[in-house]
């Protein structure tokens, strides 16, 4: 069947463009066109989904309470099928034919959203985890379940967002709760399709831009070092059960990382980043450390509008400890964190260098996570909002090492896979990590 050949009116249109206007609807042409296969991020996600049985490593899980007004929920039910209409990564679903999977954006696809009583926190955070643990069906969806809960007294209410990662991220979620608060005659920001931004991805990498990137991240990797000890041997097969040891450091202690950082003109973030690298080298008895850090995927214009996996995960490698010294220890991580930033477009599944890691992230053991408690403060309707991220029993990776500093003190939590670490494994790493974090503290209150 051909194509219907357009009229003379139109060819003359056409033809009369300007090269500039002609590149216009060249490129509103393609804006239109659907995303037609997966991003490096979506496909990891997709192949880790299969390998680990669908168990819920890779799902977005919150409890949000609201407290100190009445929420009328059938109102937040209907601001949450609006979300989900306003942005089409969650009315994506995925179908494989032939081994091609293929993202299918449907034109009404409502999220799931069930009612319930939660009297408790704990019975809060149990309802979570037990919805993450559903399983999810991946070719018809919904992959946006939510349940809205009554709580102890009138003034309080319970929001529960579970998603599956391939059309959600931790940016996606603080876009839902200002959504989820805006006022109604308030102007809600344009949003940018998942579908533009996979694109723009595709373009990037494909250009010189992209080009640079990887050779950048082929030669900083070239020599990587090995992961890190396990109790058991890596096979390369998983189920990704996990657990975690948390711990908590006083308000002082981060203060002084905070200083130390500060003196060596680093963000709070390296100087965390210089404790877990401490860590891990006494840890792994290797001074040379590749770590996972995550970047939100959001530097081109209007990505910060859209909703749906856009999240990096790139290596940080850290080697060089200068003269021992803390402070030098966190301009090392400064110096390393940045000059990876200015490749941190590039997705790390696309990394190529012959370090492998069998599993579920061909390339990254342990991760490290850094969330200053700081958020932004969200009311919804007259409410207050608080969030927690649910524990699922399950790993993302190898390690995950988590570090949330906030005024009233420092919190945290090791997340290991049970398959290859031993509680007692983690618990020193975990000791090994405050230790370091009182020590640098120290040098920077001096």
């Amino acid at each position: 069947m051909t194509s219907p050949s357009p009229s003379p009116a139109l060819t003359a249109r056409l033809a009369a463009l300007s090269p500039r206007q002609r590149a216009l609807l060249q490129a509103r042409l393609a804006e239109a066109k659907p995303q037609e296969r997966l991003t490096p991020g979506q496909r990891r996600l997709w192949e880790t989904h299969h390998a680990i049985d669908g168990r819920p490593a890779d799902v977005v899980c919150q409890v949000v309470a609201l407290t100190g007004a009445e929420v009328d929920l059938d109102e937040l039910a209907a601001r949450l099928a609006g979300f989900v209409r306003d942005h089409e990564a969650l009315r994506t679903t995925f179908t494989e034919a032939d081994g091609e999977i293929r993202p299918v954006v449907r034109p009404d696809l409502p999220p799931r959203v069930t009612r319930a009583h939660c009297a408790t926190a704990e019975e809060a955070h149990a309802a979570a985890r037990d919805l993450a643990h559903e399983p999810f069906d991946l070719a018809n969806g919904p992959l946006f379940r939510v349940v809205l809960a009554t709580g102890a007294s009138a003034k309080e209410a319970w929001l529960l967002v579970v998603v599956h990662n391939l059309v959600f991220d931790a940016w996606s979620f603080q876009l839902l709760l200002e959504a989820l608060g805006r006022d109604a005659g308030a102007t809600a920001p344009t949003v940018t399709p998942f579908s533009r931004w996979a694109r723009g991805q595709e373009t990037w990498v494909a250009g010189d831009a992209g080009r640079a990137a990887a050779g950048y991240w082929a030669a900083e990797l070239a020599d990587a070092p090995p992961p890190l000890p396990t109790d058991r041997p890596r096979t390369g097969t998983t189920t990704r059960t996990g657990a975690r040891v948390e711990f908590a450091l006083p308000a002082e202690v981060g203060a002084g990382i905070a200083t130390l950082a500060k003196g060596a003109a680093a963000s709070a973030y390296a100087g965390w980043l210089a404790v877990a690298w401490a860590a891990l080298a006494e840890f792994g008895g290797h001074p040379d450390v590749l770590l996972g850090t995550f970047t939100a995927g959001r530097d081109r214009p209007g990505a910060e509008s859209a909703v749906g996996y856009l999240l990096n995960v790139l290596p940080v490698r850290l080697r060089e400890a200068g003269d021992g010294s803390w402070a030098a220890r966190v301009r090392a991580a400064r110096d390393a964190s940045r000059a990876g930033l200015r490749h941190a477009a590039h997705p790390g599944e696309l990394i190529d260098v012959p370090r492998r890691v069998p599993g579920t992230h061909p390339l990254l053991d342990a991760v490290f996570v850094f969330d200053a408690l700081e958020e932004t403060a969200h009311t919804l309707q007259g409410a207050e909002v608080s969030t927690t991220d649910v524990d699922k029993g399950v790993a993302r990776y190898d390690l995950t090492l988590a570090v949330h500093p906030g005024a009233e003190g420092v919190t945290g939590w090791l997340e290991y896979d049970t398959d290859l670490y031993d509680e007692v494994t983690a618990e020193r790493l975990a000791e090994l990590f405050t230790v370091a974090a009182g020590q640098a503290s120290r040098e920077g209150g001096r």
